[in-house]
């Protein structure tokens, strides 16, 4: 029973990572320049902003020094009902003619962004996060890319000052995660534009509705809904900003949570683009590997348990039967050379297959890591070997684990919870 589903894991994740290596190299390029425009469009720039007194100044301030002509810029603060600082803070800044502080009742960062969107007079609107940091010529870099057809376009976000194993386990996710949008967008397949920055058309939003006042992922939502009325959203492995990641457990576990509740919801609510070949790749590729990957994750969780519990089943059951007598340790190994030997024999009478087929999946993670590392211009182990075996050994468990609470709790209906 359980051997089936583990071929069928093998086989799940070696078509996703296969496929997506083969689009790479049919289309795909490790570093691409960028040509800039002759004559630069208006931007506004809205930062929708909740409790966010320590950070929202570094925010103002990197969009305050990106390279963008200033008749052509506009920054927009939406401050979503604080209980802080975050608008005293703001305040400081609107001597400058570029930026514009609002103040509403709490509605939620989908309805801060539409207070933005409505106060929107330029061709492009961005959302930036009030926790992130723009580099300088990520705005020029991704309204560059913009073509006839494109209604969004997504950035490539790093972690900001990583300082502890998770958030530098975390730069390596996300460093993954710029090579994998890349690689969908090449296919037109790429299902969320990240909130720490994205560029949108301002005219295309107010034409499909703006932002989901209710979701829990709106920048994935609002992604899903271009893709449905078949805008195309493609992405900028220059356009870079930084984003202040989760620095323990709780918050991170917390922000997964949401995330990956919000995606289930956006799954059901779009469902009837699943496999449909109305929608391209988007709908094909896109929409089942997100769910083949989530419920393996949770398969790998529930059939790695298993594979430790059971063996330790067999001991308790004898232990009450047999008491004492079942610990019997004649049989273990009397040296080192009867260990080697015990260990060689115990491999070598292993599946061939099935360590081939574990090596394969090893050395098709690792390429994908290196060449992530490659298009992103960063060395694969900047943060060190562990954050990297962190991330390769144990992430997809914690994945797992999330995403089973996810499913219990829609299943139960429990609360949405930011």
């Amino acid at each position: 029973m359980i051997e089936p589903v583990i071929w069928l894991l093998y086989a799940a994740v070696l078509y996703v990572s296969i496929f997506s290596l083969l689009v790479f190299l049919e289309k795909g390029k490790l570093r691409q320049e960028v040509e800039w425009l002759d004559q630069w469009p208006g931007i506004t720039l809205v930062i929708p902003a909740y409790n966010e007194e320590e950070s929202i100044a570094m925010t103002i301030e990197s969009a305050l020094a990106v390279n963008y002509p200033e008749d052509k810029l506009k920054i927009i603060v939406v401050d979503d009902g604080s209980q802080d600082r975050t608008s005293e803070i703001a305040e400081e800044y609107t001597d400058d003619k570029r930026v514009e502080l609002v103040q509403q009742d709490n509605q939620g960062k989908g309805g801060a962004l539409n207070t933005g969107l409505e106060k929107c007079e330029t061709e492009f609107m961005a959302c930036v996060d009030a926790d992130s940091r723009l580099e300088e010529d990520s705005i020029k870099n991704i309204v560059s890319k913009f073509e006839d057809g494109t209604a969004a376009i997504a950035s490539a976000m790093k972690v900001y000052s990583p300082q502890n194993v998770l958030q530098k386990m975390q730069w390596l996710e996300y460093i993954v995660g710029i090579f994998m949008r890349n690689i969908l967008g090449l296919i037109n397949a790429i299902y969320v534009t990240p909130g720490p920055l994205s560029v949108y058309r301002a005219d295309v939003l107010r034409e499909v509705g703006g932002f989901d006042e209710d979701s829990l992922v709106e920048d994935q939502e609002i992604c899903f809904r271009l893709q449905k009325h078949h805008w195309k959203v493609d992405h900028s492995r220059s356009g870079e900003v930084y984003t202040i990641a989760p620095e323990n457990l709780k918050e991170y576990y917390h922000q997964r949570k949401r995330w990956y509740r919000g995606s289930a919801e956006n799954m059901l609510k779009y469902r009837e683009m699943i496999l449909n070949k109305d929608y391209g790749d988007f709908g094909l590729f896109a929409l089942p590997q997100n769910i083949i990957t989530s419920l393996l994750s949770v398969a790998v969780l529930l059939l790695t348990v298993y594979i430790t519990v059971q063996p330790l089943t067999g001991v308790v059951s004898d232990f009450i039967t047999l008491g004492f007598q079942a610990f019997n340790l004649s049989g273990l190994p009397s040296s080192l050379a009867e260990l080697t030997t015990l260990i060689y024999w115990s491999v070598l009478n292993a599946r061939y297959v099935t360590i081939l087929m574990l090596g394969a999946l090893f050395s098709i993670s690792f390429l994908i890591a290196y060449l992530a590392s490659e298009h992103t211009e960063e060395k694969l182990t900047k943060m060190g070997l562990i954050p990297t075996f962190i991330y390769l050994a144990w992430y997809v468990f914690f994945t797992g684990f999330v995403w089973m609470v996810v499913l219990v709790d829609m299943i139960t209906d429990a609360e949405r919870t930011w």
